[in-house]
């Protein structure tokens, strides 16, 4: 029993680091030394004065790095965000839990431990009999202090006691909060008949068709806008940026060489190798490569020029020449071909396709490409060494903290934030990502504050047109409208001004409705009618469904009192459960937004 839970030793670790925040999968083999001490100091960040070491956060990050298996393994950069996520929650409930006065003993950490292990124990095979939970087996090694000389064993007991403790801890919280979360029966009420109660309804819909050419929109229309709006365009503290792109592109070379290969592969095929085992094993086409290249049946107009070309100029049965498309080289071998009845003609087809790919050669020489730049654009200007090189950048929109470069990489909150401690002109190392390398530059930094008009203007330009055309839509339903209070019929009239018309199912608030959507000022506009009336005509600026609606209430279907008298309890739990919920998440994000939490992470780590 003493190593009888070496082969857990990985997960154990992994729930020791990530107790609160899940299994995630994680990049091994990364360095994660970290770029280094600066002047700054060591400390990753520093929550509320307690200081994240690097040392702790490289420990831990070595950690799982050596533990988790292969097959498990994603990018450095996702694991020292949740490595991240993982301390700062730590760090803020300890000190509130602290704050609170809330206390776990051993005493209560030792009963629990023998008593109730955690689900994850529970899990295990080692303490399983006929795939259930075994009582025994785990209390036989839980209460034999041999076990614990075992390293593996005490890295099991140590987690068993933290995670206990966690949920204790929870319990308390959880508790405390759950005075704050009480239902009351209109709450409870109200609830059912969200979900039970219906309304059936017809209605008109004009549609917002009109051409963007046929809506002016006026500078006055867009300084209207942003003065209702302007609390949507406050910013913090903000950077902006351009970068130049070097992208990981195929040499003719590299072409050739791929051809070569393909040449190579037809060889093989036509000396007898299997062409769907073939394509399983080394098509670059993910997709039809688990299917042995299988493309299925497709007609013309379906693929690309040249493949299909030369998909239809083989019989069935027959391998192709090497076909270049923008894709890479492709072989192909056609099935079956099918004679449709109305002339046209379809085959199936597999293929084997290699895709471009950059050799080292080429992509040494990329990286000399961005060096140079780098190099020069530090010490001459970033757009001296632009016109010199004949290069074109793209500038970003301004950035806040922790946010990514667009059209770059997730991967790039580290620099956004590396530039707002740098002066202005300053220039990034040589970054890379799987598409490519780039260089960036600081353009301007501005404080917190509004965004001005002329800023905004490309944005809110389709957003004022938008409203606009809804009202325009909107005018057509008025007549609409009048029609119906002078007798017609809410179809006939719809039909009268070529507007659409219809009449879904009974629906409730909570159900989406075709045509409708699901809980918007349209669904909630049918539930305040009165049987028989017509409701305002509703403008709708934003979503799938632009335009206009008119209601006409033809049916109510009032809440059964008797069911939910059965179901009463059943709800008051269901939303007590929610609302507790709800509570614990608001006050932690309360307890966050209200943290000072200095983030240095881009001055040790790229991610």
């Amino acid at each position: 029993m003493m190593t009888l839970l070496r082969q857990k030793t990985v997960l154990v670790l992994w729930f020791v680091i990530f107790a609160f925040i899940g299994l995630i999968v994680v990049e091994w083999g990364a360095d994660y030394s970290g770029a280094g001490t600066n002047a700054a100091g060591d400390a990753v960040g520093v929550v509320n004065g307690e200081t994240i070491s690097l040392q702790e956060f490289q420990d831990a990050l070595r950690r799982i790095a050596r533990q988790m298996p292969q097959e498990q393994r994603a990018d450095q950069a996702l694991l020292v965000q949740q490595v991240w996520d993982y301390y700062v929650r730590e760090i803020i409930l300890n000190q509130e839990y602290e704050r609170l006065g809330f206390e776990v003993t051993d005493g209560e950490i030792a009963f629990y431990t023998r008593n109730n292990p955690p689900q994850a124990v529970r899990e295990f095979a080692t303490f399983q009999t006929d795939g259930a939970f075994d009582m025994d087996k785990y209390a036989q090694f839980i209460s034999n202090p041999a076990n614990l000389s075992d390293p593996n064993n005490q890295a099991l007991v140590l987690w068993i006691e933290s995670t206990i403790k966690r949920q204790l801890l929870e319990y308390r919280l959880q508790r405390m909060l759950r005075g704050t979360a009480q239902v009351s029966p209109n709450e409870a009420h109200q609830h059912f008949a969200e979900a039970n109660e219906k309304v059936r309804v017809e209605y008109a819909f004009a549609p917002s068709d009109a051409a963007d050419d046929e809506i002016e929109v006026s500078d006055d229309d867009l300084a209207a806008y942003y003065q209702e709006n302007v609390a949507d365009y406050e910013h913090p503290d903000q950077v902006k940026l351009e970068y130049v792109r070097f992208p990981k592109v195929a040499s003719a070379a590299d072409s050739l060489k791929i051809k070569k290969e393909i040449e190579q592969i037809r060889q093989e095929i036509e000396a007898g190798a299997d062409f769907a085992e073939l394509a399983g094993v080394i098509s670059d086409d993910e997709g039809s490569a688990a299917r042995g290249g299988d493309l299925g049946f497709f007609g013309r107009g379906q693929m690309v020029t040249s493949f299909e070309e030369a998909a239809f100029a083989l019989a069935p049965g027959e391998l192709s020449e090497p076909v270049q498309t923008r894709y890479g080289w492709h072989l192909i071998k056609v099935e079956e071909r099918l004679e449709e009845e109305s002339g046209g003609e379809r085959v199936h087809a597999r293929h084997i396709l290699l895709r471009y790919q950059p050799s080292r050669t080429t992509e040494d020489s990329l990286r000399s490409r961005a060096e140079v730049f780098q190099e020069q654009a530090t010490a001459e200007g970033f757009a001296a060494t632009l016109a010199a090189s004949g290069t074109e950048a793209t500038p970003t929109n301004f950035l806040r903290k922790s946010q990514a470069v667009p059209g770059i990489s997730a991967n790039t909150t580290w620099l956004v934030n590396w530039f707002f401690e740098e002066e202005l002109g300053a220039v990034s190392q040589v970054i890379e990502d799987d598409s490519g390398l780039w260089v960036a530059h600081l353009v301007a930094k501005r404080p917190e504050g509004v965004a001005p008009l002329d800023e905004l203007r490309d944005r809110l330009e389709p957003l004022v047109r938008a409203g606009k055309k809804a009202a325009r839509a909107a005018a057509r339903l008025e007549a609409v409208r009048g029609e119906v209070g002078a007798g017609a019929t809410l179809a006939q009239a719809a039909q009268n001004a070529g507007v659409e018309f219809h009449a879904p199912e009974a629906f409730a608030r909570t159900e989406s409705v075709e045509g409708l959507g699901r809980a918007n000022a349209v669904i909630g506009a049918a539930f305040r009618l009165e049987k028989g009336r017509l409701s305002e005509v509703i403008e709708v600026a934003e979503g799938s469904k632009r335009g206009a609606y008119l209601l006409k209430l033809l049916e109510k279907t009032p809440v059964d009192e008797e069911q939910f008298a059965e179901q009463r309890e059943q709800v008051v739990a269901q939303l007590q459960a929610q609302r507790e919920q709800e509570a614990v998440q608001n006050w932690f994000a309360h307890l966050y937004d209200t943290a000072e939490i200095e983030d240095n992470r881009h001055r040790f780590f790229t991610f």
